[in-house]
């Protein structure tokens, strides 16, 4: 099937030729920020390339921003960096409008208006730091007074390693909270189960595209949102032209991405059953002896058994001649493949998978055998197979399963080459209040039967403040977090921050959220600050320190979130010992600032340069090379395809059958520690709702924050050359079924709310599926993100992958109609 992408050569000219905002119309040279836009319109009598960051996702990247005459006029990837090949990706460039930004909050803000709502004015007053800074420790203080610290929650949002140290984890810690709520289980915890439970460590997972031969993709926007996205793209490019065989690329998704349009071969399937898919691959692989013997091992020479055989079960072991016993199959690096064999993969055959992908059963075979003689082959899987309620864990295991039956586990698959940070400075310190307040139940439910493995239920935190579980919130710190947008039912976020006395706000734009706040702190942008971070995942070899530092000099009265969480904790502990303790000298030799603090813990990566910091800070970038693990992370020191380490965890919280319903899991026995396949779960009734919504991530969304960007609305939906607006994607099929012409206005609706869209007639969606791209639908941010389009968060319904506690961003059935 081929698909035409509507984006011409004048289309493309347009965005990727803009100089500055000034090309876009309707903004004039005459305004001061978009001067520093306008490349070319002053001569610049001073001009240097400053190291720095992107934060605009969790891959960090490396930058260079040109600077003529004070003003940032240009990004580009540095050069210094191994790890991306001194590249960066469409979003690097994005920070110049975010910097230069007129919608920026400039000063802090109190509200005047106690009243909260989307239709109230908040009568935003200017105060300055003190006032703010005072306002915030007195409101901290009088819960710290009453032995209740637990009261206070920190909400964080976009972050670098420095501040997610700092003011995530210290500051809460010697405070007295256990409530550091993270937005990590809004954006992929789940993907990083099937890691965990085959091979112990819970974190992203490393692909080295670079030296594959063969990639599989279920669910993983690899070239638009899928950490790191840099890396991806480069490794991409070179990938399929480079020097080396062009690999093959497989997507496997509902939906005909960006992605999927670079792909060799989309498999649209039924939403929800990337794992059957995966497994009916894995039948085929051990049916047809296709299993790398090198890392998986092989069957012993003198067992009777010579194979698996479909519906056969292998006795694990058997007597010899002279009557001792001997294992049937002899793992290398792996542990409990006879036993995922008899408990569940001998049944599932690829008809079976075709049953309930809607594949055909010839086409799994075929990719099966692909697979796994091209090796080195990478499966990987993504928000799209694994943001699911009930299954997400299992399916992110059944996929990586497929890359130890390849024997590309430690080849090309689970490269994090670690990056190390001196320690802090001084040691935490806490007194009795602060021990008791961080020992209290921690508000999201995390490690508990509910959530047997969450480190963070980003989106439980709302329901359980509105019900005052396990007790009242009474304050509430944002920072860099917009979840009145960003979370599936976002609704219930406002009556949150309606609900709790005291918010703040720490954050660039009135966001969503902002608008609920009693306090909004201005924050430096990406290029305003000091910090540090390394990419969570990595897409070769090689990874490294990214290096934040000021670019220019900020440009309103605003601070960094690092600054944020030192001043907190200087101005604490004036008041409490243990906070003094746990803060002054926290910069080492270097000063008590957001600068010394990183020159401190960064100290064991410039020590390597001959320049030392100096060094650091012109190069901005330090590289690590990988070395494959001989063991795992596991009770085994081996791959597990039965996860001893699930089994582990729930054995530690008694967990029993009716506790696994409760957390959506059908399985039973030991096939719930194997990879294996859950039938999808949906809120709404099929009969009522006959489609199922698909939401995705596109190229320039980040979280939601980049929306007040003209660039990144002009190319927001490349595929079909749209911007300002997101779209209700639907099939030919389903729209002739309905009625509904491309261009209708429709409405889009589930059990939790309604929202209106522009149809979109696109043979690339699943005939059962609606998909809209999120990020849209802000109530509030800016003058160019303000009620464009539809927010299809406001309409998901409230699910979970209980294991991590991930939200289910895949649940909610939906009908359409013209509007």
């Amino acid at each position: 099937m081929a698909f035409e992408l509507k984006m011409n050569r004048r289309g493309f000219l347009k965005v990727a030729g803009i100089a500055g905002a000034a090309s876009l119309g309707y903004l004039s040279l005459d305004q001061p920020v978009i001067k520093a836009l306008a490349q070319g319109t002053y001569a610049a009598s001073e001009e240097k390339w400053v190291a720095t960051g992107c934060v605009g996702c969790v891959g960090w990247c490396p930058l260079q921003v040109r600077v003529a005459n004070g003003r940032a006029v240009k990004i580009r990837g540095n050069q210094n960096s191994v790890w991306t090949r001194g590249k960066v990706c469409p979003r690097a460039h994005l920070n110049l409008q975010m910097l230069y930004d007129p919608d920026r909050i400039k000063t802090p803000l109190k509200r005047t208006n106690p009243n909260k709502g989307r239709d109230q004015d908040p009568g935003w007053e200017a105060i300055t730091w003190e006032e703010a800074l005072s306002t915030i420790t007195l409101k901290l203080r009088e819960l710290r007074d009453k032995g209740t610290p637990e009261r206070f929650v920190s909400l964080r949002g976009r972050y670098d390693s420095a501040s997610a140290d700092l003011l995530y984890s210290r500051f809460t810690k010697a405070y007295g909270t256990p409530n550091s709520v993270s937005h990590s289980a809004i954006c992929a915890e789940s993907t990083k189960a099937g890691r965990w439970m085959s091979m112990g460590d819970y974190d992203y997972s490393g692909y080295d595209w670079y030296n594959a031969n063969y990639i599989i993709s279920f669910g993983a926007p690899l070239l638009e949102a899928h950490r790191p996205v840099t890396g991806n793209i480069v490794a991409f490019g070179e990938v399929r032209r480079g020097g080396k065989a062009r690999a093959n690329f497989v997507m496997v998704d509902p939906r005909y991405s960006v992605t999927a349009s670079k792909a060799d071969e989309w498999i649209p399937v039924n939403p929800g059953t990337d794992a059957a898919f995966a497994l009916g691959m894995a039948h085929v692989i051990l049916t047809e002896g296709l299993w790398d013997r090198s890392f998986v091992g092989d069957f012993n020479e003198n067992s009777p058994v010579k194979g698996f055989e479909t519906g056969k079960a292998i006795s694990e072991d058997y007597t010899t001649e002279a009557g001792e016993k001997e294992e049937t199959f002899k793992e290398a690096s792996t542990y409990g493949l006879i036993k995922w064999w008899n408990v569940y993969l001998k049944d599932f055959t690829p008809e079976i998978a075709a049953q309930k992908t809607t594949v055909p059963a010839e086409t799994i075979k075929r990719l099966a055998r692909e697979f796994a003689k091209a090796k080195p082959s990478i499966a990987a899987s993504g928000r799209g197979s694994d943001a699911w309620p009930g299954s997400g864990s299992f399916n992110s295991y059944a996929v990586m399963s497929l890359n130890a039956l390849s024997g590309s586990i430690e080849k090309v698959v689970n490269h994090r080459p670690s990056v190390k940070y001196s320690e802090e400075a001084v040691k935490l310190e806490q007194d009795e209040v602060a021990e008791e307040g961080t020992k209290k139940q921690k508000i999201d439910e995390s490690k508990t039967k509910k959530f047997p493995f969450a480190s963070v239920v980003t989106n439980n935190v709302a329901d359980n403040i509105l019900r005052d579980y396990p007790y009242p919130v009474e304050v509430i710190l944002a920072w860099w977090s917009n979840f009145a947008h960003s979370t599936p039912g976002s609704k219930r976020w406002e009556d949150v921050f309606k609900k709790v006395p005291f918010v703040v706000h720490h954050t660039t734009h009135i966001s969503d959220t902002s608008i609920y706040a009693d306090i909004l702190l201005p924050a430096k942008t990406y290029i305003e600050k000091w910090g540090y971070g390394h990419p969570a995942g990595t897409a070769g070899l090689s990874r490294g320190t990214t290096l934040f530092q000021p670019a220019v000099a900020p440009l309103y009265d605003c601070k960094s979130e690092l600054e944020l969480g030192l001043e907190l904790g200087k101005r604490l502990g004036e008041y409490y010992p243990s906070i003094n303790k746990s803060f002054e000298g926290i910069g080492g030799n270097y000063g008590d600032t957001a600068e010394g603090y990183v020159r401190a813990r960064t100290e064991e990566q410039w020590n390597a340069f001959p320049g030392g910091w100096d060094e650091f800070r012109q190069k901005g970038a330090t590289n690590h090379s990988y070395k494959p693990k001989t063991e795992f992370s596991t009770p085994s020191k081996k791959f597990e395809f039965y996860s001893s380490t699930l089994k582990a965890t729930f054995e530690k919280l008694n967990m029993t059958d009716e506790d696994l319903d409760k957390i959506q899991i059908k399985a039973r026995g030991d096939v719930v520690y194997v990879p294996h396949f859950e039938n999808p779960i949906f809120i709404g009734d099929k009969g009522t709702y006959p489609l199922s919504l698909i939401t995705y991530k596109p190229m320039l969304n980040q979280e939601g924050r980049s929306h007040n960007s003209q660039w990144a609305q002009e190319i927001y939906l490349p595929l079909y050359d749209t911007g300002w607006t997101n779209l209700a994607e639907i099939n030919p099929e389903t729209a002739e079924k309905f009625g509904i012409k491309d261009g209708d206005t429709i409405y889009v609706e589930s059990e939790v709310g309604k929202i209106r869209a522009r149809a979109k007639v696109f043979h690339g969606i699943h005939p059962e599926v609606v998909s809209m791209a999120y990020g849209q639908g802000h109530f509030s941010y800016g003058k160019f993100a303000k009620n464009r389009g539809a927010n299809p968060n406001a309409i998901t319904g409230v699910m979970y992958d209980h294991i991590t506690g991930m939200a289910a961003f895949f649940n909610t059935r939906v009908k359409i109609e013209k509007a």
